[in-house]
């Protein structure tokens, strides 16, 4: 059986990226920030919207308000899914310049 040592580099440099190039950095740091975007908004938005706006302020029964806060929340999805598409396109865009400039 071998073990991670015995692996020769080579093997192991293409099993994984090299994290220290600025560029795979940056892509590794915006996933990890939309993913975390992905989540967080429309969860948050969904109960504090059921909570705070649909109840609280309109007076809503609760299962209309889960449905409605629901619905906002798979708005804000699509939303948070349009810009990530947004700004991958224009760093495309972008890198595609600067290598027809080089």
């Amino acid at each position: 059986m071998a073990t991670p040592s015995s692996v020769p580099p080579s093997t192991m440099a293409n099993l994984f990226p090299n994290f220290r190039d600025q560029e795979v950095q940056s892509a590794v740091k915006n996933l990890l920030a939309y993913s975390l975007v992905i989540l967080i908004v429309p969860l948050a938005s969904m109960f504090l919207l059921k909570q705070f706006f649909f109840e609280a302020l309109l007076g809503f029964a609760s299962n209309d308000a889960l449905t409605y806060s629901a619905i906002i929340a798979v708005i804000l999805v699509h939303v948070v899914l349009g810009i990530w598409l947004l700004a991958a396109t224009k760093q495309e865009d972008r890198k595609k310049r600067e290598n027809k400039q080089d």
